[in-house]
């Protein structure tokens, strides 16, 4: 299945909306809210015939429901968003807010923040460090 691409993204659920930032570019990327409980999902483990039979299982999904979920993990990967992995664990329940804007799994990417995001990075932080400690040191 797949698994968040930590070398490069961070990633953040917050009232149901999936926020996954590039650390590398600055851009950030944002999906709809069924999208984002997906990918919350595969985050946590869950591996895609797992997402697909509770998908199926709510009322109101589309027929094409494969071909959406594929082309929603193609554009994720494509975006280096998530990267292969070859564990998964089951799905659990998607919440009825997921379903808040349909069965649409868009992929929005946005760049109007780039330059303060490269400005100031998100740090690695050991506990047992200085805060201004570096992994190379």
């Amino acid at each position: 299945m797949y698994k968040i691409n930590e070398s490069k993204m961070f990633y953040d659920m917050e009232d149901g909306q999936a926020v996954v930032i590039n650390s590398s570019t600055g851009v950030y990327y944002g999906t709809s809210a069924i999208g984002s409980a997906v990918l919350d999902a595969v985050v946590n483990g869950a591996g895609k015939e797992s997402i697909i039979t509770k998908l199926k299982a709510l009322a109101g999904c589309p027929a094409d429901i494969d071909a959406k979920l594929d082309a929603f993990f193609k554009a994720l990967v494509d975006k280096e968003i998530l990267i292969s992995d070859d564990a998964a664990a089951e799905c659990p329940d998607f919440a009825a807010e997921a379903l808040a804007d349909g069965f649409d799994f868009p992929v929005e990417e946005f760049s109007e923040v780039q330059d303060l995001i490269l400005a100031d990075p998100i740090h690695e932080v050991n506990i047992d460090e200085e805060w201004n400690s570096t992994k190379d040191e």
